[in-house]
């Protein structure tokens, strides 16, 4: 009982004690960028104000690669957990703007991108730069949620609303505009990216997406299904007669570098 009190004690004397007067700001910047120190993505924080009892905020977070900003996250605030150390981990939880949107999480200092659980809701698709460098443009309301751990992950997502641009895959055009859902899951194993499912869905047609991303390289296809009606008034699909697999059932293989 003794030694519980004095436990009790250590962490709520102690252990605030040393957030407020021993843990500067440089050193919680430090933290969370070096969360991806292992990966190919880096974390870029700015503007950081420590609070008292283990709170603090950020202006923005940036998420890159090399050069290229993948996603802005803005207004962020978040909490650091101290009990988490009794297990070995120094869990991080947050919240923030992004792309009209929020995103919550909980990210394992001690481990990265290892050990991670984000989730997205109302963020529009035209705001966030990783689906522009995709060859994505448009609106949409992006729903998600992303768990890692280790080597291993799984993503699902749900677009509502879209108004896509037709886009440009490996040579060849997609008639993205003809689309306004899209939702899919993906599971993540070291450097693969696998599509468990992609759909999307539009007025008339449906698509379907599989295969998977390895080594930043794309092996996929994308399978159009459009209603008689709906290809009759869409002269896209001249162009996409080569892809014509049987009535109604189009194949286009997507192989190509990711342009990240």
């Amino acid at each position: 009982m003794k030694r519980f009190l004095i436990g009790c004690l250590f962490f709520v004397v102690i252990v605030p004690g040393l957030w407020i007067v021993a843990v500067p700001e440089s050193l919680l910047v430090n933290l969370v960028e070096g969360a991806t120190k292992d990966g190919d993505i880096r974390i870029e924080a700015a503007d950081v104000d420590k609070g008292l009892f283990f709170n603090f905020t950020f202006g923005s977070i940036l998420l890159r690669d090399n050069d290229k900003t993948l996603l802005v996250l803005k207004n962020v605030e978040g909490k650091i957990n101290p009990l988490s150390l009794l297990v070995l981990r120094l869990d991080l939880i947050f919240s923030g703007d992004v792309s009209g949107g929020k995103m919550t999480g909980k990210i394992d200092l001690f481990r990265g991108k290892r050990n991670a659980a984000i989730t997205i809701y109302g963020a529009d698709v035209g705001e966030v730069p990783f689906f522009a460098l995709l060859g994505i443009e448009g609106r949409g309301a992006l729903s998600g949620e992303m768990k890692l751990k280790e080597t291993t992950g799984d993503i699902k997502f749900l677009i509502r609303e879209a108004r896509f641009s037709p886009g440009k895959f490996g040579g060849v055009t997609v008639p993205l505009d003809v689309f306004s859902t899209a939702r899919g899951a993906l599971s993540v194993a070291g450097k693969t990216v696998r599509i468990t499912s992609f759909a999307l869905e539009g007025d008339g047609i449906y698509a379907r997406l599989s295969g998977d991303i390895t080594g930043g390289r794309m092996n996929l296809t994308l399978e159009l299904m459009p209603e008689k009606s709906f290809k009759d008034r869409n002269f896209i699909f001249i162009a996409l007669e080569k892809y014509k697999a049987s009535p109604g059932h189009y194949s286009i293989p997507i192989n190509d570098v990711l342009p990240l």
